[in-house]
């Protein structure tokens, strides 16, 4: 078997789909190449989508990848970039994959899915198990990342809170980092997905986080305030939650925002700074942003 890859633009892929649905080809993946930025268009749940995407489809042979070639270059021609041809091997790709799986670290941290990975022998670093099943937070994204490496800007500052709210838990990862940096600390999960909130309180208890997660999609309900809020969603969320996020936080009290990249950037800090919000620490990490902003 060979695999023929590729790079075409977003605003061709939709011209794409459609002509490999005609000429019946449908050994192909399709996923973002956020390397190489992002459009200004949003998908169906508000993700910023990339400019390029990178496109894989499988033959049988030699001779079925050349006429792939022409065909796509004579339909596409100055469109696709990179046009490539490998052999495949024939092997069990999900075995290989668990096994060149390596847990992720960032700075102080390291993560680990405890089903298919055995912890770092490192006492330099935290470990931090964590199984993200089917929600967002497993440690490999940008954002994710950047609240991070905030939150560790703001133990270096120093800072201790003694109320934290990790606003869109997925997997719990934010909050138990916090709780690891903080260890005295009371946290709050929350998420308006129960399986999220699930994963999360799973993910509290295998790491002895002493911490509750609920389901909820505001704060109207929630009758406390916090010295340090994470909040790793999307723009539009960012922005209909800011005034909440104002009235729920302690004066001196920091958020950590993220989930949105650098085109948005000014829309976020103009509504969060108008509010009195000051924007203390700004990360950025392949067009990705994470904001630290002061109350």
């Amino acid at each position: 078997m060979l695999s023929c890859k590729f790079i075409i633009p977003y605003e061709k892929l939709e011209s794409l789909n459609s002509f490999l649905d005609e000429i019946e080809l449908y050994n192909v993946s399709i996923f973002e190449n956020a390397e190489l930025g992002f459009s200004q268009d949003l998908d169906e749940n508000g993700f910023p989508i990339a400019k390029f995407f990178d496109v894989e489809i499988f033959v049988n042979n030699k001779k079925e990848s050349e006429n792939l070639q022409k065909i796509l270059n004579n339909k596409f021609r100055q469109v696709i970039k990179d046009f490539q041809i490998n052999e495949v091997d024939n092997k069990n790709w999900v075995n290989s994959y668990l096994k060149e799986l390596k847990p992720i670290i960032i700075e102080n941290f390291y993560f680990y899915n405890d089903l298919i990975q055995k912890p770092e022998n490192d006492s330099n670093l935290i470990p931090i198990k964590l199984n993200s099943a089917l929600a967002f937070g497993s440690g490999h994204h940008q954002t994710t990342q950047g609240c991070i490496l905030n939150a560790e800007f703001l133990k270096n500052n120093p800072f201790t809170p003694s109320n934290i709210l990790d606003m869109g838990c997925g997997t719990g990862i934010l909050g138990i980092c916090a709780l690891k940096l903080w260890p005295n600390s009371n946290l709050l999960g929350v998420d308006i997905d129960p399986d999220a909130v699930k994963i999360t309180s799973d993910n509290y208890q295998a790491n002895d986080i002493n911490a509750n997660a609920i389901v909820a999609s505001n704060l109207n309900y929630i009758d406390k305030k916090f010295d340090l809020i994470f909040c790793n969603i999307l723009k539009h969320s960012l922005l209909d939650l800011a005034k909440s996020f104002y009235e729920k936080l302690n004066k001196g009290g920091y958020i950590i925002t993220s989930g949105f990249i650098t085109s948005q950037e000014k829309e976020i800090v103009d509504k969060y700074e108008e509010l009195g919000f000051k924007t203390i620490n700004k990360i950025s990490m392949e067009d990705w942003l994470s904001i630290l902003f002061r109350r």
